[in-house]
């Protein structure tokens, strides 16, 4: 019996392939973050999402990958592919993001990080496919100011 570095749980309340993930320090490809911040299913996602993205259809072939960060987003990864032009135009960076399995739009930061738990849907998917659709849970918490008079 041996407790988890990371969620000190016990050796046999881990997958095995969870198990190694969490006693290895590394880094995902995907989002830059530590593996014990993923889930195993997590995980999986997000090297799946590199391996689709890394491909490059007009080239037909795997391209180098180079980390990438745009304006004030987070750090991502993109695609290097060569072009056939002159210097600097010869580089195109094509950013890698991860889509919904239901819609196919791109997802954002948040849900990527939980897209374990939204089953790799963006969030408006998995509010109709959890019947969450009511104008209700379209008004942000905090925009009404109402004059409360004691």
């Amino acid at each position: 019996m041996s407790a988890c570095k990371v969620c000190h749980l016990d050796s046999k309340n881990h997958s095995k392939k969870l198990w190694v993930l969490h006693q290895q320090a590394k880094i995902c490809t995907f989002c830059q973050k530590n593996s014990s911040e993923h889930s195993e299913k997590l995980w999986e996602m997000h090297k799946l999402a590199v391996e689709k993205g890394q491909f490059c259809p007009f080239h037909k072939k795997t391209e180098k990958l180079y980390p990438i960060t745009i304006g004030s987003a987070r750090a991502g990864i993109a695609r290097v592919c060569r072009l056939n032009a002159d210097q600097p135009n010869d580089v195109d960076f094509v950013q890698i993001h991860m889509s919904c399995t239901v819609c196919g739009l791109y997802l954002g930061s948040p849900e990527e990080d939980s897209a374990d738990v939204l089953d790799g849907m963006c969030l408006q998917c998995f509010r109709t496919e959890t019947e969450q659709t009511d104008i209700w849970y379209d008004i942000p918490h905090a925009s009404k100011k109402e004059d409360v008079n004691c």
